[in-house]
């Protein structure tokens, strides 16, 4: 590939594992995204905004391990997806760039859970203003996770409107169940050592689990769980896992599974931002798209911003804005702020 073709199409290797068609639309990909063999993680394919992470001087990362762009030892939870006690984690590493160090969050997740665990989709999150840029979302990529959190004892305190459709059950039923509870039988171990792993490190984790809460329709979802204080309490998001075919035989599965992906973190990033205004009248009325606009506003992000970060057009936005200040009977944007804040501020208990 010749190297400016980087900055349009990423990079990819040839390899006899994944199509090229999967390779080629990581590469194309505008999300800062790697498809990795496990457990050599050995970069197969690389966006463009990944690329420049790695590489900021030119050339390509694919061919190379990440390791090689690390200044800190592993984190050990690679073994954990090998064992099939995970499906994903968040690691926070020091990435070397042209000479300099720079802390990025990584989130690695297994590009097929259900079935082959020698290639995973991996994340690079380095500080937002790093990027310089916008990212859009693909028309058809679109995906709205279920958020909540729970208390110390692992009882759901909140959790998004869009519950219902996920469980057939409105949130006043799900809040005070423990989110073991959520699940089907089989999956609670999986779901405890996530967890326990989870509130050990302080880190974040994932999880394929099928969702039934009292005879309802049974939905595979993947679950991302980030720990809270006081531990261990756990902001989470569970997306409806609805790729049906593997995401490494199909292009348009990797694409849909690295969106899904992104939604899943913003959403559980949303959800633990959230936990601290739970005392908020309606706040479970919210969908989770919702409580990703309301955090995103209480943060100090206007409109323009917030529908540039969630991949909606502004108008969009408003309607959002519009039906929280319904939910939650406010008249402004200033108005819902103060609220939140106000609550923020609260002693808890008050």
């Amino acid at each position: 590939m010749a190297p400016g073709s980087r900055e349009r199409t990423g990079s990819v290797l040839s390899t006899t594992g994944p199509p090229r068609a999967v390779l080629d639309a990581v590469a194309s990909c505008p999300l800062p995204s790697l498809l990795l063999a496990v457990p050599s993680e050995r970069i197969l394919a690389a966006s463009p905004v990944a690329d420049r992470i790695l590489c900021p001087d030119g050339g390509s990362a694919v061919g190379r391990s990440l390791e090689e762009f690390t200044a800190d030892e592993p984190t050990g939870a690679l073994e954990l997806l090998l064992e099939g006690r995970l499906d994903g984690y968040e690691a926070r590493r020091t990435i070397v760039r042209a000479g300099r160090s720079e802390s990025v969050t990584v989130w690695l997740r297994l590009a097929d859970p259900r079935g082959d665990r020698r290639f995973a989709m991996a994340f690079l999150l380095p500080d937002p203003t790093f990027l310089g840029e916008a990212i859009h979302r693909p028309d058809g990529m679109t995906a709205e996770a279920v958020v909540g959190s729970t208390d110390p004892h692992v009882i759901v305190d909140r959790i998004s409107a869009d519950v219902q459709g996920l469980t057939g059950h409105e949130p006043s039923d799900v809040v005070g169940q423990s989110l073991f509870r959520l699940v089907l039988p089989a999956d609670v171990t999986a779901l405890l050592g996530a967890l326990a792993q989870s509130a050990a490190t302080g880190l974040g984790a994932t999880l394929a689990v099928r969702v039934q809460m009292y005879g309802s329709v049974v939905h595979r979802c993947q679950l991302l769980t980030l720990p809270l204080v006081p531990a261990p309490s756990f902001a989470f998001a569970f997306l409806d896992d609805d790729v049906t075919a593997g995401p490494l035989t199909s292009a348009v599965g990797i694409r849909q599974a690295l969106w899904q992906f992104d939604e899943s973190l913003r959403s559980a990033t949303s959800s633990r931002l959230a936990a601290r205004s739970d005392a908020v009248p309606g706040l479970n009325r919210l969908s989770g798209r919702e409580l990703q606009i309301v955090t995103r506003l209480l943060n100090g992000d206007r409109v323009p911003a917030i529908a540039e970060a969630l991949f909606l057009s502004p108008s969009t936005v408003r309607n959002h804005l519009s039906a929280v200040f319904r939910k939650l009977r406010v008249a402004s944007q200033q108005e819902l702020i103060h609220l939140l804040r106000r609550t923020d501020r609260s002693p808890a208990g008050s």
